[in-house]
């Protein structure tokens, strides 16, 4: 069995890291990979680093670009290159766990899924604001080994090649700026019939950026969340689903607005996870309103 793992990469030398820990992997002996790394900076920023890298390793890396500066089409291209049963995917700034893959196809097996999300543990570097370890906002929803979904990220991921060809799935280009495109992805393959499952084994980890240890950071993608969920599934709603959806989002933004309210003068750790979580749900009015989203790859 081949499994392709896919992963896009844009001005971050952490590229390397990432395929060392897949140069680690412990899979079953009929397991052979290949890894695709798509390069979506248009001067190639991560060429050389993919290549030296992949001279050094058994597996066969290959390096493509995506000059044009969009997520989904450099996803787009990473699947077009993989040649394997199954596709893998992983970020440029995470590490793989030894065991990540095996237990993502372990729980495929067992599950018939077509679609297998592993969890993704978050690390700080040294410098992170304690309000932001303490409150847990980078942190994940916990999951059970087989807990069936409607949709998913691809920064700890299997897919069903077969899967993505019967159901003729590509990213869509129109999330390419804001994000989003993945969850667009699986929750189309999830109305098609595809069977979504997470695992609760199979992990990767992932040192949270600088850049992203801030409120603002933190409040942008709150939003281009909300607003992204009610794009993938609401636009072609009927119209009385849309008000019922409204109404329910309306009412769920004012208890978290008494929620922040009530634990504002207990400090930023405890009224910043209710926060981000009401800006998520204005978000997803906005979007019912307004096709000007939140861009987070501007």
């Amino acid at each position: 069995m081949l499994i392709s793992i896919c992963m896009c990469t844009y001005q971050r030398e952490h590229v390397v890291n990432t395929l060392q820990s897949i140069a680690t992997l412990r899979l079953p002996e009929h397991v052979n990979l290949e890894v695709i790394v798509v390069d979506n900076d248009d001067h190639g920023y991560a060429e050389m680093l993919v290549k030296n890298q992949a001279n050094i390793m058994d597996i066969p890396v290959f390096y493509r670009q995506e000059s044009a500066k969009n997520i989904a089409l450099a996803r787009n291209c990473s699947i077009k290159n993989t040649q394997g049963e199954w596709i893998a995917f992983i970020d440029d700034d995470e590490i793989a766990d030894p065991d990540w893959l095996a237990n993502l196809l372990s729980t495929a097996q067992t599950f018939q899924a077509d679609a297998v999300f592993g969890r993704v543990k978050s690390t700080y570097p040294s410098n992170s604001p304690q309000w932001i370890i303490d409150s847990g906002v980078f942190e994940r929803p916990t999951v059970t080994n087989g807990q069936e979904v409607t949709s998913g990220a691809t920064n700890s991921t299997l897919i069903s090649q077969a899967a993505i060809k019967k159901y003729q799935l590509q990213f869509d280009a129109d999330y390419g700026l804001t994000g989003g495109e993945d969850a667009d992805f699986f929750y189309r393959l999830y109305q098609h019939g595809g069977n979504l499952v997470c695992s609760n084994e199979a992990f990767v980890s992932e040192e949270v950026a600088n850049n992203r240890l801030n409120i603002k950071y933190l409040l942008k993608r709150a939003l281009r969340i909300g607003e992204t969920y009610t794009r993938y599934r609401m636009q072609q709603a009927p119209l009385v689903n849309k008000f019922a959806y409204l109404c329910d989002v309306l009412l769920k933004l004012v208890i978290l607005l008494f929620v922040v309210l009530i634990k504002l003068p207990f400090g930023q750790s405890k009224y910043a996870k209710p926060l981000l979580q009401l800006v998520d749900k204005y978000g997803k009015i906005r979007a019912l309103f307004s096709t000007n989203t939140v861009k987070l790859y501007s």
